[in-house]
């Protein structure tokens, strides 16, 4: 009877030992160092910068922590950096973001996961790859058995040293960009289920040497179109996970700059089919190189407002492409004004320039008021030189006023009103113009520093011409000065001879 009682103790010890380490609840660590970033441009994002956020504000309203917390998984948030794209990052503001988030992790206790929030073009002063460096320091602490996730925009060029330490990868399948939250939770999901099903998941790669701006590889026109929507049906073949195409970044003179395809599958099982259906995209996509090009009518910016002028009946929208800030550039170069000018262009918009000198200036000269101004050309002095002009000042916001990163003023010059901003900011919202207390569907002619037009603006032109301005995002891409890209790349090598392996 004493052995049975015994036994029966042991038996019951087992049994709760056994069920408490089941049921013992999954740790995910977050962290993200997001920015796109322009090689060309000859001024640094800096620490200021950057948008960053710490423990339960990163959490707050984001789809994919509702992900994990649904699937009773503990989310230890780290660091999460987010600037809008500029030149290459200052090494400081980096290694601070980085040393962060490895005293964090050093901290974090037994992990089960990492969850990456990334852009996937980040490039830092004095790193040959930033990215790799992050990771490979995550994943020394952390070793091979905890799972790495990450979301990216399909602007990223992640390179081999990065994809070989993470183990899950999803990136947008829309340019112009729409489904950055549904991307997040889709590599939430997938590091929950491969948590709970006891995956280790393999990635097939096959990098596409392709140079292409995004202007030419949007996702709601042919060619690409067609090959988007295979995704989704890619992904529910029986042993993968998720499939991206990555357009990649062509303004970064980087040897891992191209176009990627990247299959997921749930273990090296599965590998065969991966790379079938990597192979598979990746010569869909080279077959359709040739066809990778505008949407929309394009020309000088002489051009453009000629052709624009012919248009009595709709705003028109022209994107200043050169000088597009969310490629990069810093949005105070001022040709597309002098043109504009220069055509005696009435019921225009520019919308805006960059330029903290001037902003004051219509501060302290006050609403109603003439001024005269030396515009832009501050930051870019490559392509660009200020701009004397007259002027009256018609809008000063409050941001303004309070001296907040937010600041505008509009000001009017021969029918032209301007909007001058204090730091970098693109107007890809209705939003973006109310705060400037503007409608662009009010004028005739509209300018936004862009390439393509982002969706809620895309949605409402009826016209959209792209003026191939000169900038640090030119669009010719066989003229910019690549030094260091892999050779041979289309388009600097149109006659190049190549096939997925």
């Amino acid at each position: 009877m004493k052995r049975l009682t015994i036994f029966l103790t042991g038996l019951l010890l087992f049994l709760l030992f056994a069920c408490k380490t089941e049921n013992k609840q999954k740790r995910v660590l977050t962290l993200g160092i997001s920015h796109e970033s322009n090689t060309f441009a000859t001024f640094l994002t800096k620490e200021s910068e950057f948008l960053v956020l710490r423990g339960p504000e990163v959490l707050k309203d984001q789809k994919w922590a509702g992900i994990f917390k649904n699937a009773g998984i503990e989310i230890i948030p780290t660091l999460h950096a987010h600037a809008q794209p500029g030149g290459v990052v200052e090494r400081q503001a980096f290694e601070h973001f980085k040393n962060e988030i490895i005293e964090d992790l050093k901290n974090a206790g037994k992990l089960d996961g990492i969850y990456m929030d990334m852009h996937g073009a980040l490039h830092v002063e004095g790193y040959d790859d930033a990215q790799a460096t992050l990771i490979k320091e995550i994943r020394a602490i952390v070793g091979e058995e905890v799972l790495i996730s990450g979301s990216f925009d399909l602007h990223g060029n992640p390179s081999p040293e990065f994809v070989e330490n993470i183990d899950l990868l999803t990136a947008y399948r829309t340019a112009p960009h729409r489904d950055g939250a549904e991307t997040r939770s889709r590599a939430a999901q997938m590091l929950v289920d491969a948590l709970k099903n006891g995956w280790k998941p393999d990635i097939e790669t096959v990098v596409i040497p392709i140079l292409v701006p995004g202007e030419k590889s949007i996702t709601e026109v042919e060619p690409l179109h067609s090959i988007y929507v295979q995704i989704p049906d890619i992904s529910k073949i029986e042993g993968l996970l998720d499939a991206s195409i990555f357009a990649g970044y062509c303004w970064a003179d980087l040897p891992r700059s191209a176009m990627r395809v990247f299959v997921v599958a749930k273990d090296e099982k599965f590998s065969v089919q991966a790379r079938k259906e990597a192979v598979r995209l990746a010569k869909e996509i080279w077959d359709s190189r040739k066809k990778l090009e505008l949407d929309v009518p394009s020309g000088s910016i002489d051009d453009m407002i000629v052709k624009a002028g012919e248009c009595t009946d709709t705003t028109v929208f022209i994107s200043d492409s050169g000088d597009n800030t969310t490629a990069g550039a810093p949005g105070d170069n001022t040709q597309v004004l002098e043109a504009l000018l220069k055509h005696k262009s009435k019921n225009v918009l520019m919308a805006g320039i960059v330029d903290p000198e001037a902003l004051k200036a219509c501060i302290n000269a006050g609403i109603g008021k003439k001024i005269t101004l030396d515009l832009g050309g501050r930051i870019d002095n490559v392509f660009g030189k200020p701009l004397p002009i007259d002027a009256k000042v018609i809008f000063i916001s409050t941001d303004s006023v309070m001296n907040t990163d937010r600041g505008v003023a509009v000001i009017e010059t021969e029918g032209v009103k301007t909007v001058i901003l204090k730091t970098r900011r693109s107007f890809t919202e209705l939003r973006d113009f109310n705060e400037a207390g503007l409608n662009p569907l009010d004028y005739r002619i509209v300018v936004v520093k862009l390439g393509y037009l982002f969706p809620e603006l895309r949605d409402i032109a009826k016209v959209h011409l792209m003026a191939l301005t000169s900038g640090f995002c030119n669009l010719d891409i066989p003229t910019l000065p690549y030094k260091n890209i892999h050779r041979p790349s289309y388009p600097v090598d149109t006659d190049m001879v190549w096939e997925p392996e």
